[in-house]
């Protein structure tokens, strides 16, 4: 079970662009990103495209600079927080993403669920790791 626990994380990690490391597991993440690609009025767009995602919920700006949300990683009601702060001179973005809900075990979410949040939200915003160079 492990084993495919980590074969769907790297498919998820690819797929994002975001490097897999052994901090994938951690209950919280903390990655800094960039727009792809870069172009005026890039901060409405990933709001817009976040908050129009079936996977978020509970979104909220906190001002120009920043946006708190829910995510669902899985298919089930389990849920993570997460918020992005725009650095709009630099054209990055951090996202941070925590199980706040202490669920281990549960069935479709688990070890890993916020880092598969991570990658679904990327994907979803169309971010990519601001230290990925390829």
């Amino acid at each position: 079970m492990a084993a495919v626990g980590v074969w769907s994380l790297r498919r998820r990690a690819g797929a994002a662009g975001i490097a897999l490391s052994v901090e994938a597991l951690d209950d919280r993440q903390t990655h800094v990103l960039r727009p792809v690609p870069v172009s005026g009025g890039w901060q409405e767009r990933v709001r817009e495209e976040l908050a129009a995602s079936e996977r978020a919920f509970l979104v909220a700006g906190k001002g120009h600079e920043e946006i708190h949300f829910r995510w669902r990683p899985g298919r089930g009601k389990q849920s993570v927080w997460g918020s992005m702060s725009f650095d709009a001179p630099s054209g990055e973005v951090v996202l941070d993403v925590r199980d706040g809900e202490g669920l281990l075990g549960v069935a479709g979410l688990g070890k890993g669920s916020s880092f598969a949040a991570v990658c679904q939200t990327a994907e979803a915003t169309r971010l990519e790791s601001a230290t990925a160079r390829g």
